[in-house]
């Protein structure tokens, strides 16, 4: 179960659901998860139905550098072992213990699978253009993932679904600060973004990020997620920074906007209408 810190000075946004307790009226609590997260908040499942193999998945240790701490499901699904960075993790990794890693890369493919079924039962009308998963397995720490948004730097006006789940026994703790439609009320005129009213949604999270990188102390709730622990949230919309942590698994859901619940809350139009209502110049999407 996750454990909470809330600073007063933050909107708390971060909401648990029970998933078990939920069967009861499964449709009531499927939509309030989906109005939450187009909201920009950040859910946190308890008693998901996603099981982990705990002893498998921490039985091997990933050579220890910073080329190997995110790994695509690619590179461990399928390693192009004429590459030398696919061929030192896995032999750095499994030497020749081939069934072992069948076992993990079984193990993989499954947690990948039920996460995108997940996905389909959460949110059914969602079209999934692409998807990604991203395991790590490496510790991080604030000096790697300080606080910040995601910015993807790409113009396109798409919808993400990002699951997190912590595979591993130490705690994962991330820092979680104002959303971004509030670093924008507060911030928005006295450090002139509307200068940057055409700059797509995707890429004007980097210019906020100049808040972050300027003050070290922004004020933020602490988020301390234990082994097994499942969250979403659009960390384009959540800045968040990693104290602490170990083995997890990360997706990456491209959606088609058109096919949220409420396409109006996608980022593109989000920004936009702040833009316009701050003194920006951008016209709110439609």
């Amino acid at each position: 179960m996750a454990l909470l810190k809330i600073n007063p000075d933050v909107e708390n946004y971060v909401h648990e659901f029970d998933w078990k307790a939920g069967q009861i009226d499964g449709e009531e609590m499927r939509r309030e998860i989906v109005s939450r997260f187009e909201d920009g908040q950040l859910v946190i499942l308890k008693n998901h139905p996603i099981k982990i193999d705990v002893e498998l998945l921490g039985s091997f240790e990933v050579p220890n550098t910073k080329r190997y701490r995110e790994l695509s499901y690619k590179q461990l699904l399928f390693p192009k072992l004429w590459k030398a960075r696919d061929r030192g993790v896995m032999f750095g990794t499994f030497g020749l213990d081939v069934a072992k890693y069948l076992r993990v890369r079984a193990e993989v493919l499954r947690i990948n699978r039920e996460l995108l079924s997940l996905l389909g039962i959460i949110f059914p009308s969602y079209r999934v253009e692409r998807e990604q998963y991203s395991w790590r397995f490496l510790s991080t720490d604030y000096s790697v993932h300080p606080l910040h948004l995601d910015a993807y730097g790409s113009d396109e006006d798409r919808h993400y679904v990002r699951f997190f789940l912590n595979l591993d026994r130490v705690p994962r703790v991330w820092r979680v600060s104002h959303r971004l439609d509030e670093l924008m009320r507060r911030h928005y005129h006295e450090r002139d973004w509307g200068r940057f009213s055409d700059v797509p949604p995707n890429q004007f999270g980097d210019i906020v990020n100049d808040c972050f990188r300027e003050n070290p102390d922004f004020p933020c709730h602490e988020v301390k997620f234990e082994q097994g622990d499942l969250w979403l949230v659009d960390t384009r919309t959540v800045p968040h920074g990693v104290l602490a942590g170990n083995r997890m698994v990360a997706t990456h859901f491209w959606i088609d906007p058109q096919s949220m619940a409420d396409p109006a809350k996608r980022l593109d139009a989000r920004v936009a209408a702040l833009h316009a209502r701050l003194g920006g110049t951008a016209e709110a999407a439609e």
